[in-house]
């Protein structure tokens, strides 16, 4: 189905392979929510694995960069030289110090949830003490906040959407991982935080303005950051071999094509093509102590 508004909540229906991506997960240490919007469709595609809610860690800096934006458009400017030079370690390199001062300047939770509910992301709520690292979020949520930067509306202004792409497909290489996998020339998002109740994993990816959006949210008790990261990047490759079709043009302005994954059986792990962007070696920088020095 159509949306006149393709950026817009719309119903959240099953994924037509959820019993696929259920059995894969099931499998799969911890709980996770799955969603995942091809654009131009109002319904997106949900299947909660565990909780609903998850703590964002840095996938919250989309939608920071998106208050700016919003912000920024509403004053009829574009984007100043000290808001850039503040996103682009923000997005590419995930720096907190630079999310920190992008929060206080767009006037903290109170600033980026004006922005967010216009938006229609209903389902995300702000830690009471401020900490823009424990905001709590929907899959559903995070396809929605992603959309608007994909798809065509009348909130964040062309130029703009293009500038956050372009920081999306930016990221450095130790951040280019999770619903990337299947995708060729994505763009990304991830967070990442270990806490006194486990790790919490997240990642937000699309395959550009053309293509579809998809999101992954973890949390387990037990399971280290990188048993977390291979949970997304299964369940992204189920997504990228069901929604397999010509992808969105790269960065360079370049035509490409999505990956194509080999058929698999459906109780068997889902298995990386060459360069699909799925997982490498990285440093885990989501420490708690770098958090709280962060917050």
């Amino acid at each position: 189905m159509k949306n006149a508004n393709p950026a817009a909540p719309g119903p959240y229906v099953p994924f037509p392979y959820q019993n696929e991506l259920k059995k894969y997960l099931d499998g799969r240490a911890g709980e996770h929510s799955i969603a995942m919007r091809v654009h131009g469709q109002r319904n997106i595609y949900v299947l909660n694995h565990g909780a609903t809610h998850y703590i964002t860690a840095s996938i919250v800096k989309l939608a920071i960069m998106e208050t700016v934006m919003v912000q920024a458009a509403a004053e009829k400017r574009q984007l100043s030289k000290s808001e850039k030079d503040l996103l682009v370690p923000m997005i590419e390199n995930s720096s907190n110090e630079a999310a920190t001062a992008l929060w206080e300047r767009v006037g903290q939770a109170d600033g980026v949830r004006t922005v967010i509910r216009r938006l229609g992301a209903t389902h995300t709520t702000f830690d009471p003490e401020g900490h823009w690292g424990l905001t709590s979020t929907t899959a559903a949520d995070q396809v929605v906040l992603a959309d608007y930067i994909f798809c065509p509306n009348d909130v964040i202004p062309a130029s703009m959407q293009a500038y956050a792409r372009k920081l999306m497909s930016s990221v450095s290489q130790d951040q280019d991982w999770g619903m990337t996998a299947g995708m060729n020339t994505p763009y990304v998002k991830n967070g990442w935080l270990s806490r006194e109740d486990g790790w919490h994993v997240n990642s937000v990816a699309s395959t550009g303005t053309k293509g579809y959006t998809a999101v992954g949210l973890t949390h387990s008790t037990t399971a280290p950051m990188e048993d977390l990261v291979e949970t997304i990047e299964g369940a992204a490759r189920i997504i990228a071999r069901h929604e397999s079709r010509p992808s969105s043009t790269a960065p360079s302005g370049q035509p490409s094509k999505t990956a194509t994954p080999a058929p698999q059986p459906v109780d068997s792990a889902p298995q990386p093509v060459d360069d699909d962007h799925g997982h490498v070696s990285f440093h885990a920088p989501g420490t708690w102590n770098m958090w709280l020095q962060a917050f």
